[in-house]
């Protein structure tokens, strides 16, 4: 009787400790906190072109389409550029037109050595250069109608204007910025962890990111990279360790952005295995 109720009282006991173990165990894997900064990718824009900036459409801090008119140059040294450029096709036409004709009249008269070899030779050398100086003109109308449409800058995606770099009025060379544009989206955070949590991370790895501005109300993100290659920790990323260990650096990619989050903002993120 004794030895069923130790038997018992055994099993009992065994039991409790393996759940105990396994809540333990459960408990032990604490959610991952790391520690990053917003970044939104930006552009700086300038003309392909010299020339008087003529007008400027866009304030700091504006909301810009794809495709928006931000800024003109004076068109008007391009669109000479471009009229001299359709009168010159017109010339070079005409001119190998002619030459085509003086070679084909001619022709004929090569074959029975009526003309000399020489003349011959310097018929058809004027026919092939009248057509290549034609093509040249063309190639030169082309490069003046993208002149005259580079006197134009465009947003080039949907985002917000950071700096209105210059004014009405200023001398601009080529690719002298004018503006300084940032993307509304994506907007990741840059992050970074140790290597004896890596085994924990994955990509689309659901993340939870927290800004100072609101602590109760996260953004729901996901792991979108992971870095292959380990590195220093730098020093404006705050850890617990020592600033000497090697960590990866991921990019945590915020799912529905809002204004609220800027460039270089710090945040907390939060990850775990089961989110």
């Amino acid at each position: 009787m004794l030895k069923r109720v130790l038997i018992i009282a055994f099993t009992v006991l065994l039991l409790i400790f393996i759940i105990c173990f396994f809540l333990f165990q459960n408990r032990g894997e604490k959610p991952i906190i790391l520690y990053g900064n917003v970044e939104i990718r930006q552009s700086d824009l300038a003309f392909r072109v010299s020339g008087r900036l003529l007008k400027l459409y866009a304030e700091e801090g504006d909301e810009v389409k794809e495709g928006m008119l931000l800024a003109e140059i004076d068109p008007d040294t391009y669109k000479t550029a471009l009229l001299r450029a359709k009168a010159s096709v017109k010339e070079k036409r005409a001119q190998k037109l002619q030459k085509k004709a003086v070679y084909e009249f001619n022709y004929p008269l090569c074959k029975d050595y009526t003309v000399s070899k020489e003349e011959c030779s310097n018929l058809k050398y004027d026919r092939d250069f009248a057509s290549s100086a034609y093509d040249f003109s063309l190639s030169e109308l082309e490069q003046a109608v993208i002149n005259l449409n580079d006197t134009k800058l465009y947003a080039p995606y949907d985002g917000i204007i950071l700096s209105r770099i210059r004014e009405k009025g200023s001398i601009l060379s080529t690719n002298d910025i004018v503006y300084s544009i940032s993307m509304i989206e994506p907007v990741w955070i840059r992050a970074y962890v140790e290597e004896k949590q890596l085994g924990r991370i994955k990509l689309g790895q659901k993340a939870l990111v927290y800004t100072d501005a609101r602590p109760k109300n996260p953004y729901i993100a996901h792991v979108g990279f992971v870095s292959p290659v380990a590195e220093f920790t730098p020093k404006t990323v705050e850890t617990t360790t020592l600033r000497a260990d090697l960590v990866y650096r991921l990019r945590i990619i915020i799912d529905k952005t809002d204004p609220f989050l800027r460039q270089g903002m710090p945040v907390t993120v939060r990850l775990s295995d089961n989110e």
